[in-house]
């Protein structure tokens, strides 16, 4: 009963309604933001950014990803010509590689877009902008997705890397060892970070909530 009572939000019921209305605001308020200012972004607010994709829900526990901070513009520059996406790619402070390991989950697509829209949850929240750009199977980003594993030094015998992540799992990695295929380690997404230069309004309701593609019980 004690673990069950400190694990329990603390305020009045009002002061926990209006921390709620905030989360609420704060989903409204995020945007794709493709214009940043020259201001970086510090060390300390990539780490929270990271901390918070971290946090995103995920099959078994299994967290089947890795992220890469880029904070290189020759190779932004690059990504951004194969991608065709000026200027915001290259001028971004930093980008972040969603890697995800297939081996480790069946769900692994699932689970890191789970953490990328933590992560663009979080740069809103610490009144960064951000954009979420991929297209896995797409002929341009299969371009950039190799392009990238190159450049990033992604290991491609990643035996190792899956162990590490499995290593609560012991019995079940050499048990089922031998059935994984150790497929590449994917890069399904990037995240562009930086301080915005332009303030789009907020989602409200009325822009966003459609009625017609809500059903109850049945389509």
């Amino acid at each position: 009963m004690e673990l069950l009572e400190t694990s329990m939000p603390k305020g009045t019921p009002q002061e926990l309604a209006h921390k709620g209305e905030s989360m609420l605001d704060m989903m409204r308020k995020r945007r794709t933001i493709r214009q940043f200012t020259d201001e970086d972004v510090s060390p300390e607010q990539v780490e929270t950014l990271l901390e918070m994709a971290m946090c995103a829900p995920n099959r078994l526990d299994r967290r089947p990803w890795h992220f890469v901070v880029i904070r290189d513009k020759e190779l932004q520059k690059q990504l951004a010509g194969i991608l065709r996406v000026h200027p915001y790619l290259e001028k971004a402070p930093v980008l972040i590689a969603v890697c995800g390991l297939p081996d480790v989950s069946r769900t692994w697509l699932m689970d890191i877009s789970a953490a990328t829209e933590n992560m663009v949850l979080a740069a809103t929240a610490l009144g960064l902008g951000a954009t979420w750009l991929g297209c896995p199977g797409d002929v341009l980003w299969d371009r950039c997705e190799k392009m990238l594993l190159n450049a990033l030094g992604i290991p491609r015998d990643n035996r190792g890397v899956i162990q590490r992540v499995l290593g609560r799992w012991n019995r079940w990695f050499w048990g089922e060892a031998t059935k994984l295929s150790f497929q590449t380690i994917r890069i399904p997404a990037l995240v562009a970070v930086g301080h915005p230069a332009q303030e789009p309004p907020p989602h409200s309701k009325h822009d966003r909530f459609d009625a017609t593609r809500v059903h109850y019980g049945r389509w």
